[in-house]
């Protein structure tokens, strides 16, 4: 999550993209919200087109839907709809896990080790950094997926992972992890970096697969 002053010296359409993005993850703005391009060009301080561009963007990750009458909205989601990307999430990921046992190397072991560490130290000692902290380890948590995946060395597949990973409402989900649900997804992290150092392909396949699904029982959808 970038600061208000690294958001300041972004290109206008970025700038715009980023802090929408940021408001609806944060919940500022709601599932079925109307986002009005004039209310977001003043927010935002910069001209429309550079709305429409950024919303069109968020169109395609999933986070925003255009209405014919009444314009764009952040998206929400059915169970069905939120059931089925898991589906395929946890097929395709668990392929990556066991493809990239092979490929594994003491550096990235070392690598996702690194990033277990930094997602477990994370502890919000006030309320209200709990928002950060949420935000922090879904990064830290994408990171960790992500590398996994390229370790795969299926380009293709790891295409088609990382478009379903960014989805508006996977990404909400995150706030809805209570302190168990964060240890088990944590274990499970650590049991996948155990299974490539062990180069265990069923194992990592396996693990991954579980982790997914467990993923999609917490999550919440929108409807």
């Amino acid at each position: 999550m970038l600061d208000k002053v690294k958001v300041d010296k972004l290109l206008a359409p970025e700038k715009a993209y980023v802090t929408i993005r940021q408001a609806i993850l944060s919940g500022e703005y709601a599932p079925n919200d109307r986002l009005r391009e004039d209310e977001l060009a003043a927010r935002v301080g910069v001209s429309r087109t550079p709305i429409r561009s950024a919303l069109q963007r968020l169109v395609q990750e999933g986070f925003v839907v255009f209405h014919p009458n009444s314009g764009a909205a952040v998206r929400g989601w059915s169970r069905q709809e939120a059931v089925e990307i898991f589906q395929v999430r946890a097929s395709l990921e668990s392929l990556g896990a066991g493809l990239a046992v092979a490929n594994a190397t003491a550096g990235d072991i070392r690598e996702l080790e690194a990033l277990c560490d930094e997602m477990e130290g994370l502890r919000p000692s006030e309320e209200t950094q709990e928002q950060f902290s949420v935000l922090k380890r879904n990064v830290l948590n994408r990171k960790f997926h992500v590398k996994i995946l390229n370790m795969s060395r299926n380009r293709k597949l790891e295409e088609i992972a990382l478009s379903l990973m960014d989805v508006g409402f996977l990404i909400r989900s995150y706030r809805n992890f209570s302190a168990k649900d964060e240890q088990r997804s944590q274990f499970h992290h650590r049991d996948l970096v155990s299974a490539f150092a062990a180069q265990n392909a069923e194992w990592a396949s396996a693990i991954m697969k579980s982790h997914i699904l467990t993923a999609s029982d917490i999550a919440r959808w929108d409807d």
